[in-house]
């Protein structure tokens, strides 16, 4: 199979030419050869058949008329059915074998109506090719023939014409199928190639066949993702150095106060700020971490909920837990969304105002996970900002509550990379609802 695959050519333009092709010439084939065997050798036996009663016929009716009739019954003869009568004089050798299967079939029928076999003997005759049967009726011997070119066939025309058409035929519907696939792939390989040198392309246009359409569709969204994605490395490598460099500078100028008086308020604000620098390489380094982690397994969201918030209540937070099943299992990653859970119920108990947290569960096809605070809220043009790395709403939300910028944008990246979908949308009566959505489980 190797070497055939090897003898293929590479462009789906000459391979699906050359299938049409094959096919296209296997089904005229095909074709001719039933139009042949059902239609047109049964027609030519029965032509055959009526020639051969004429053929007798004309012999009959040119022994019975008077002597100076047959000259002009034999030219009216010739002229109307191509056939002509002349007394036996020399004998003439047998045909080895007929060129047509329509002589065969005249010889036949005229050796079945005489009663005895009569071949058909050929003769060149002034440059023309002739037919002879032998014939003995009413005591003469007589000679009727026809002429080749009665019952010639142009048959190679005919098949130069059929794979002419047949060529054509393919070269048109391959420009017509293939020439536009094509054209869409080179246009995919570009946009591809642009992507793998760091340049983003245009949006593909999202028309053609259903796979075509579904391929540019996939790839547009991957274009856009990685267009977010390189944003937020932007993002988050602009912000890691940013919010490390407050802190580098704190205690450098600490240090250089150190010099001349030991404070240890001045020794606590660099312990301080060496935690916030430790707390954000940790949350860099988990969001890598967990980005590549990818195993999966069953896990009940129920008992995984009911752990996330008894771990949140020891620090001092206030979560109301409701469940409509009592157990929920999925086939998922379960240290991605832990992580994403986790950073959710940490910001509503942090920006909650001290007011209590809800989580509820509904186990569907669709499993739905809300968490929902009565803090001051997100505005609505700041709902999708909040996900972007390091961005922060204003001094409430401030790396001074603890924050870093880094959790949010951490648990869109997990929730993306498993298919899973995370939004932020305003709470009825005030406050934020954060609600975790995972799609139906494939192996159900």
């Amino acid at each position: 199979m190797k070497w055939l695959r090897a003898l293929l050519p590479s462009s789906i333009f000459v391979r699906t030419t050359g299938i049409l092709l094959i096919a296209f010439l296997s089904f005229a084939i095909l074709i001719l050869g039933t139009v042949a065997h059902f239609t047109i050798l049964p027609l030519a036996r029965s032509a055959g058949d009526d020639l051969a009663a004429l053929m007798l016929l004309s012999a009959r009716s040119w022994a019975e008329i008077p002597p100076p009739a047959r000259r002009e019954f034999n030219d009216r003869l010739l002229r109307n059915h191509g056939l002509r009568i002349t007394e036996l004089r020399e004998t003439l050798p047998p045909a080895d074998k007929l060129p047509a299967p329509y002589l065969a079939f005249v010889q036949e029928s005229l050796s079945r109506r005489v009663g005895f076999d009569v071949p058909l003997r050929p003769q060149l005759r002034n440059g023309e090719r002739w037919y002879w049967a032998d014939l003995s009726i009413g005591g003469q011997n007589l000679r009727i023939g026809l002429a080749h070119d009665r019952i010639v066939t142009r048959r190679l025309e005919g098949l130069l014409t059929v794979a002419v058409i047949t060529v054509l035929l393919v070269l048109i519907t391959s420009i017509f199928m293939a020439g536009g696939t094509t054209r869409r792939i080179r246009r995919l390989s570009a946009a591809v190639a642009d992507v793998s040198q760091g340049q983003l392309p245009e949006p593909l246009p999202e028309n053609g066949p259903r796979e075509v359409r579904m391929l540019a569709r996939n790839f547009n969204t991957m274009a856009h993702e990685v267009r977010e994605l390189l944003a937020n490395r932007t993002t988050l490598l602009a912000g890691i150095s940013h919010d490390l460099r407050t802190p580098l500078t704190r205690m450098r100028l600490s240090l250089e106060i150190l010099k001349e008086a030991h404070d240890p308020k001045l020794i606590d604000g660099v312990c301080d700020d060496l935690d916030a620098m430790d707390r954000i390489i940790r949350q860099t380094l988990a969001l890598s971490r967990d980005l590549e982690t990818r195993e999966e397994q069953t896990v009940d969201l129920a008992a995984l909920l009911e752990q996330i918030i008894a771990d949140a209540c020891r620090s001092e937070g206030d979560i109301r837990w409701s469940s409509t099943p009592e157990s929920c299992s999925r086939h998922l990653n379960p240290v991605a969304l832990q992580r994403i859970l986790a950073n959710l119920v940490e910001n509503a108990v942090r920006y909650g105002d001290g007011q209590p947290v809800e989580v509820a569960l509904e186990c569907a096809p669709t499993v739905i996970i809300r968490i929902l605070d009565r803090g001051p809220g997100i505005p609505d043009d700041q709902l999708e900002a909040v996900f972007r790395p390091f961005h922060r709403l204003d001094a409430s939300r401030s790396a001074q509550t603890g924050g870093s910028g880094l959790g949010l944008a951490i648990t869109r990246q997990l929730a993306k990379a498993n298919g899973w979908d995370v939004s932020l949308r305003p709470r009825e009566g005030g406050g934020t609802e954060a609600r975790v959505m995972l799609p139906p489980d494939p192996r159900n």
